[in-house]
């Protein structure tokens, strides 16, 4: 066999080989890379005002969380997006269950529960209040202190304590519900149907005669509602202890979903939503009547960790169940 017969069938066999390897490579990177990608984001709202609202007059952009859900799926035009109407305890279930799922309206945390993986913040809110009657406010802050103290009143058998059946508060206020037992106590709203309505109805009836929730809520319905008897009374605490929202993704959906859905949904909140002023002012529109230092407080916890990313986001004494 000459030299030159070898060389020449080396050649005619070199470019299939180049061919397999990098037919091989480029599968291969494809493979990676749809294996770092998700198809599809269910995302769960519950019928809840003022966090989730449909778009009219009132609410342009819907609620609280509704304009960041819909400038996140604008933002990520390669998945597929749909949307799913649940009360507030089955939103908990379907993520605890492992659905690709996320709810733009969790409170954050550092760390991962057994239901859900946060999103860095995405706005801020006051602290939690005495939800009641304007009648009743004059009764409680005369008996339980203006701000009033939490324990005093939970423990005080002459008021009914109510709340939805799925309502979650700040880690302290929920070891004094469970210590004071006011939750067995109280009276626990079931429906699915508007909840905070449902407990706000209840108030202005006598059925109840205080909740706990944010005092945006009771201005919502002062403002843009019949049910226009309510007040919110702060409770006394240590510390001012203001609440972060995040997006939850579900922390037990197959292949990592949870950790690809926040890393692209993280990207959009840091580079346009979190930033942007008309975002700011869906949160602005809800939260300002009592909460007047919100700017600076989402300066603060919102824009700046994300400006200097060293920053570490002091996370506030918070919820432990999804939902608000």
């Amino acid at each position: 066999m000459s030299s030159q017969g070898y060389f020449d069938r080396r050649m005619i066999k070199l470019p299939n080989i180049i061919k397999i390897i990098l037919c091989s490579t480029i599968s291969l990177a494809s493979f990676a890379c749809s294996s770092n990608n998700i198809d599809e984001i269910t995302w769960l709202y519950s019928n809840t005002a003022p966090f989730h609202l449909a778009k009219h007059e009132q609410s342009p952009n819907g609620g609280l969380c509704d304009y960041l859900t819909e400038q996140l799926i604008k933002e990520l035009p390669q998945i597929k997006h749909s949307r799913l109407q649940l009360p507030n305890q089955r939103i908990t279930k379907y993520l605890t269950e492992g659905h690709a799922a996320c709810h733009p309206c969790m409170i954050y945390r550092k760390t991962s529960t057994v239901r859900a993986i946060y999103s860095i913040p995405t706005t801020v809110y006051p602290p939690f209040s005495i939800i009641t009657t304007k009648n009743n406010a004059k009764t409680i802050s005369r008996q339980h202190g203006s701000p009033v103290r939490l324990i005093n009143l939970l423990i005080d058998n002459s008021f009914i304590f109510g709340q939805t059946a799925a309502r979650q508060f700040t880690n302290e206020i929920n070891t004094i519900a469970k210590n004071t037992g006011a939750k067995e106590k109280g009276s626990l709203s079931w429906g699915s149907e508007n909840e905070s309505y449902a407990v706000i109805s209840r108030l202005n009836h006598g059925y109840i005669d205080y909740s706990i929730d944010y005092p945006f809520v009771a201005d919502y319905y002062n403002r843009f509602t019949k049910q226009d008897n309510v007040i919110a009374l702060p409770i006394e605490a240590p510390k001012n202890t203001f609440v972060l929202g995040a997006v939850g993704c579900s922390a037990t959906a197959p292949n990592n979903f949870a950790e690809k859905a926040l890393k692209i949904i993280n990207e959009k909140l840091k580079q346009s939503i979190l930033p942007s002023e008309k975002y700011q002012e869906s949160q602005r529109k809800w939260l300002k009547n009592t909460f007047t230092d919100f700017d600076e407080y989402y300066q603060q916890l919102i824009l700046q960790p994300i400006a200097q990313p060293s920053s570490v986001v002091q996370e506030a004494d918070q919820p432990s169940e999804a939902g608000r």
